[in-house]
């Protein structure tokens, strides 16, 4: 199959239908009397809030990114703004936890099996809430780790449930990165420090887009450091969990911080309190 690949017009074109019908767009024309990143500007706008030339371009970008992952000529797309890897709810065994969060964030199931069992009424009310829905994996090879999820697995979640790819990868170890990588995983949640020169590289130029995560209640004294990798890093990546290494810290200690900025900011959605999710 012939893939489309980053000539697409998509956005030009969708630039041209703005101009002649400037009432069917959010967006407003810069200074410079070009219209901004879409991605960028509407980021923090529910989808249904859209007007209908963003819709429009949205649905087209989609398909096209679909179309071509799908063909199996090995494309691998282009990576979106860093907007694709801000504001998300990283989800484990009860997905729909999240549905007291903002319907501006963005909910990502877990493709591990072994803590919830895919189901589309779950996608169908997350979207009703928050109109996009993604996929990741720890991306941990079986053969070395029994309990890991391989990155074809959360591919394979996108597809079979239809939800919005491409699918997340996990970084917390150089392993992990090459996993990813290996597999067409262009956007990441993981530990900045753990990984070699050469993946911090792909960061920095943006061809790897990453959430970094900064996980203050297992490490209180933790603080952001992108190893000079900024252009790709979207945001910090927060969780609140208790366990045997770690207490719970509460989303406004985080705020309190310094550590946590809404609309930019990612969570892992485990044990937040009701109280928390409001504060996202």
């Amino acid at each position: 199959m012939t893939t489309i690949g980053d000539q697409d017009g998509i956005t030009a074109g969708a630039n041209r239908l703005r101009d002649l019908d400037p009432k069917g767009t959010l967006l407003v024309k810069g200074a410079d009397g070009k219209w901004p990143n879409m991605w960028q500007a509407l980021a923090n706008i529910p989808v249904e809030d859209w007007k209908a030339w963003d819709k429009w371009q949205r649905s087209f970008q989609i398909l096209v990114d679909d179309h071509d992952s799908g063909g199996g000529g090995g494309y691998i797309p282009p990576p979106k703004p860093l907007a694709s890897v801000q504001a998300r709810i990283f989800l484990a065994g009860s997905p729909l936890d999240c549905m007291q969060a903002p319907k501006w964030m963005v909910p990502v199931l877990t493709a591990d099996e072994t803590t919830w069992t895919p189901d589309p009424n779950v996608v169908t009310q997350l979207r009703t809430r928050f109109a996009l829905v993604e996929a990741w994996c720890d991306c941990r090879e079986r053969g070395g780790d029994p309990s890991g999820t391989p990155y074809s697995q959360a591919v394979a979640l996108v597809n079979n449930l239809g939800l919005d790819g491409p699918a997340w990868g996990q970084c917390e170890s150089q392993a992990e990165f090459d996993h990813a990588y290996s597999g067409g995983c262009r956007r990441m949640v993981g530990n900045l420090s753990a990984l070699r020169d050469d993946q911090i590289q792909k960061i920095a130029t943006g061809e790897v887009l990453v959430t970094a995560e900064l996980y203050r209640n297992c490490q209180p004294s933790m603080t952001p450091d992108w190893r000079n990798a900024n252009a790709g890093v979207g945001g910090n990546c927060i969780a609140c969990y208790d366990d045997a290494d770690c207490d719970y810290m509460s989303v406004n200690q985080y705020k309190a911080d310094g550590m946590y900025t809404s609309g930019h900011d990612s969570v892992y959605g485990v044990s937040l309190q009701p109280t928390d999710w409001g504060n996202l």
